[in-house]
């Protein structure tokens, strides 16, 4: 009979890369490929590729190690974490932290060498940076913040705007969280803007980790730097408003191109660190822990680092989820009594801090790293009443059947399509088409852009009936049907067409593409939307839109690798927002896609109108499952797992 590994590498039950990393360490440890040892190596990378930093022994005790439908692989009958640990240690492929071994077994955590390694400089990094306090002369600082928040008080909805300026103006490493329409662009405008009232040869660099994100960056600074208050902001050099608005930078690179990455490697690091005083990084929540690495590595020890994002959203595609550890896994964050009492002099109140704010004796957090997260809870864009701002509430509580009760009652804002069938439903069908007509008959490729960014499919799966592949195949079909559109038919377009990875479709006028490569010497990034428009001699051409919101048209062939979008995953679509979207939840409430971050996700995705196409029990089981992917760097921040 053929090893276990090997029967589960044959299923695709696990990696071939898992199957001979476990072979390795075998050879290398002198022991058969089903002993304990490369078991251990093999399922640490499985895990990894999942999302896992590393695996927690505890949880595998009395579980199975690899999800099969065909082969059951447990660990041996009446062994213990303990046991286990022993053997592990007896290996030479596995060392204590700090050892060059292809193991790390830290206390009961089981990590590959490099995301060991990766973890424990971004946690040494960010404590570094919290040990190191920005001296701030009190009195300058708190006249500074009551201009830039001129009548606020404990009760005003900007009060945690305020708040969160203050945290990150006075700490090198800091937190903004919050959903959608929180103020997170208004809150860092007013913090940059209290920099550089203080010091305004500061070198600030935006960034974030898609090009689409940088660029929606931009858009948000550059709309809020107006809305600066007319007073001049008090300091010895005198520096007006007007000089600060210049100073404010409104350009954003990706993290990549920001560290010079090119053939695997990245230009800037420890020993070649970036020029800059203060970055800000939007979209945190998909920063992966190695790219985190490789930021905080590059960036000097004085530098002030201001990440942006959302905690409860998804995380990032490859392994960690960075944001979500540093800011304690959604417990409640309460400050230090120093903290709380700093922040109750910037209130300028009689009144003790709101009790979120002070520090409950039933968190289980005493490091620093508490003091420098700023949670956004009110928002502008989703009132109190609001179905798409409930609904993420009872998302984020767990609250499936209030949810399903929500979408049942309906509202202004909140369409249910309850799925019956195996397939998108005809209803969803012809709402998609409608939406999608107005692209598809633009008079121009600026217009067909337009239209194509108000509205937008989302799908927690990529293959199956309600994936991306197939709704993008079935919005194609239909369209050609009605001859609403035709495939490219000159010589020019078919060249193009057999020379590109555009499947399963050829290319036919206002179709819109996803790159999902970065491209950097065509400024194309992962994620980047463009749309097919013939070009005034008639053939089909690429055309993007630019940071200044011009567009800019590409030959066929010059295209890095994309696919169709009129449909496109969740993942794929953080760091945008539409007017209105169709949420298409797989009707299989068993389905491992299924989680609270991705529905939140997804819903959260909508302005104006959320339309949802689900089962009741897949929309109950995506509010009960919590994504939780093991790692040791909120332990190493000072977080304790609840």
């Amino acid at each position: 009979m053929k090893p276990v590994l090997q029967q589960l590498a044959l299923a695709r039950d696990i990696s071939y890369l898992s199957y001979y990393f476990a072979e390795f360490i075998a050879h290398q440890s002198s022991c058969k490929i089903d002993d304990l040892v490369p078991i251990s190596a093999a399922l640490v990378s499985e895990k990894n590729q999942q999302g896992d930093v590393c695996i927690v022994l505890d949880q595998y005790v009395d579980a199975f190690l690899f999800a099969s439908t065909s082969t059951s692989v447990n660990l041996p009958k009446g062994i213990a974490v303990s046991d286990w640990q022993q053997r592990l240690r007896s290996s030479v492929c596995v060392g204590i932290p700090g050892d060059l071994a292809p193991l790390i077994l830290e206390d009961n955590r089981l990590y590959l060498n490099r995301f060991w390694f990766y973890e424990t400089q971004v946690a040494q990094s960010i404590l570094d940076r919290l040990k190191n306090p920005i001296l701030i002369d009190h009195t300058h600082f708190l006249t500074c913040l009551r201009q830039l928040f001129p009548k606020v008080d404990q009760t005003s909805d900007s009060a945690g705007q305020m708040i969160a300026v203050a945290i990150a103006a006075s700490h090198r490493f800091s937190v903004i969280s919050g959903g959608p329409g929180t103020g997170k662009t208004t809150t860092v405008v007013k913090l940059l803007s209290l920099l550089l009232s203080q010091s305004p040869q500061m070198r600030i660099q935006l960034a974030a980790p898609t090009g689409k994100a940088a660029m929606r960056l931009v858009g948000s600074i550059q709309a809020q730097i107006t809305n600066l208050c007319d007073d001049s902001l008090i300091n010895g050099n005198n520096v007006t408003n007007d000089l600060i608005r210049n100073l404010i930078p409104t350009h954003a690179s990706t993290i990549h191109r920001l560290l010079g990455y090119s053939n695997q490697t990245f230009r800037h690091s420890h020993d070649h660190p970036l020029n800059v005083d203060c970055i800000v990084v939007d979209e945190a929540s998909m920063i992966d822990l190695t790219l985190m690495h490789h930021l905080l590595d590059a960036l000097p020890s004085h530098t002030i680092v201001i990440l942006l994002g959302d905690r409860d959203q998804l995380a990032s595609v490859s392994a960690g989820n960075v944001l979500g550890d540093i800011t304690g896994h959604g417990l409640s964050v309460g400050y230090t009594p120093s903290q709380a009492n700093f922040i109750d002099s910037i209130m300028n109140s009689s009144t003790p801090i709101p009790q979120n704010t002070q520090l409950p004796m039933d968190v289980p957090v005493q490091q620093p790293i508490v003091n420098a997260i700023a949670l956004l809870k009110h928002s502008y864009r989703f009132k109190t009443n609001s179905g798409i701002g409930q609904l993420a509430l009872l998302i984020n509580q767990g609250l499936g059947q209030q949810a399903v009760d929500l979408l049942a009652d309906g509202s202004e804002h909140l369409f249910w399509h309850q799925s019956i069938d195996k397939v998108l439903s005809t209803e969803a069908l012809e709402w998609i088409f409608k939406q999608y007509q107005t692209v598809i008959q633009a008079e121009s490729a600026d217009s067909a852009l337009f239209e194509f960014e108000k509205v937008r499919i989302l799908c927690a799966i990529r293959s199956g009936p309600f994936g991306v592949t197939e709704i993008n195949n079935r919005i194609t079909s239909r369209i050609i049907q009605k001859g609403w559109a035709s495939h490219g038919s000159d010589r020019e377009d078919q060249n193009d067409i057999k020379k590109t990875n555009l499947n399963p479709v050829d290319y036919h006028k206002g179709q819109p593409i996803l790159i999902i490569q970065n491209d950097y010497e065509l400024d194309l990034f992962n994620g980047d939307i463009g749309m097919i428009w013939p070009d005034s001699s008639g053939h089909l051409r690429a055309y993007f839109r630019n940071s200044d919101s011009s567009l800019r048209e590409l030959h066929l062939q010059n295209l890095a690798e994309h696919v169709t979008a009129w449909a496109m995953t969740v993942h794929k679509s953080q760091g945008s927002e539409f007017d209105k979207v169709l949420l298409v939840l797989p009707n299989d409430e068993h389905s491992h896609y299924l989680s609270r971050e991705l529905f939140y996700t997804g819903a959260t995705r909508a302005r104006q109108n959320l339309y949802i196409h689900a089962t009741a029990a897949s929309i109950i089981s995506s509010c009960q499952i919590i994504t939780k992917r093991h790692s040791g760097l909120a332990q190493k921040l000072g977080w304790i797992d609840d």
